[in-house]
This record gives structure tokens, sequence and C-alpha cells, in this order.
């Protein structure tokens, strides 16, 4: 099991030609925030700023201290990438209030919580704003998630679920 800040800063490193691509700046989850589609290398350009990006696909070994890529040729901006409106960054996720369907504030998204294929298996909890297993676990599992929200709305969970889910530790 691993989170989204053990990933970030890891090395991108091209199989074919041994030429480093990058660090990972973050990464990305696909609609349903179930599994991990792609990483962000950062922007580049002054005038029209441009999102660097490696699709999941192309990631041929998660190492622990680098991640290692078919060719250079991978990396391309996100712009490109077809469907890549619906992907989200987990640094915007970061801060998402979580909440049941009744309006109970639950806690807030402090990180992405991962099995070693980059599946989501639940989300680490920063503030929490209840007492019991949650305060206790610190974590959502993902298959409490009723709704994934938005910038502007809520994350919204079944509570029974998410009180009586654990994540596995693999």
């Amino acid at each position: 099991m691993l989170t989204s800040k053990d990933i970030t800063n890891k090395l991108l490193i091209s199989i074919t030609d041994g030429k480093r691509l990058g660090q990972i700046e973050d990464i990305y989850l696909d609609l349903e925030m179930r599994r991990v589609v792609g990483v962000y290398l950062g922007s580049e350009g002054l005038i029209r700023r441009k999102d660097k990006a490696i699709l999941r696909t192309n990631v041929q070994v998660c190492g622990i201290d680098a991640w290692l890529v078919s060719s250079a040729d991978v990396l391309t901006t996100l712009d490109t990438i077809p469907d890549s409106a619906t992907f989200t960054l987990v640094n915007n996720l970061r801060g998402r209030e979580i909440q049941t369907d009744g309006g109970t504030k639950l806690g807030v998204v402090e990180d992405v919580i991962l099995n070693l294929d980059l599946q989501v298996l639940g989300f680490k909890l920063g503030k929490i704003y209840v007492q019991g297993p949650l305060a206790e676990k610190k974590a959502i599992v993902r298959d409490a998630v009723i709704d994934t929200g938005s910038k502007d709305r809520a994350m919204i969970v079944d509570l029974v679920l998410a009180e009586s889910g654990s994540i596995p530790t693999e």
C-alpha cells in the first residue's frame, strides 16, 4: 500500500535510451477516482502553459526510486490526451470535504491510498470532524464513496460502509 505522496518526486526514465524525462509532480485519477491514469510532470512554456503528462499505460515499471517508461516519445501535453478533461489531479482533490448524504461533515481529503497496481483503495483524512471508527482509522475506503464531488461540491459517502470498511494493507 502506498499514497500519492509516496509517488511524487520519483524520476521518470526512458527504458530505450535511459533519458531522464523529469520527476513526478502529481498523479491523475480517472473520472470515478478508482485508478491512476497518468502522471503529471509540471508545465512548460511562458505564455501558453501546457501541462506535461505520461499515461499510466506507458509506464512499464513502477520502481522504488524511479518509474520506467517505454520511450521518451510517450511524454506529451495533457491537451493531446483524449478524455483528459475528466482526469483529476490529486493535488486538486486535497482539501475536498467529505460528508454523508445527509450533510454531516466527516472530514477532509488529505491523500489518496493506492495498491501496488495503482488502484485507489481509499482516501486518507486530514481534518476529521467526527469521533468513532473514522477518527481511529483516519481513512475512508473507496467503496464507501457514493459521489466523488467536484471542486465546488463535497465528496459524499455511505457512513455505514465508511465506518465498517477497511483498507487492505497488502
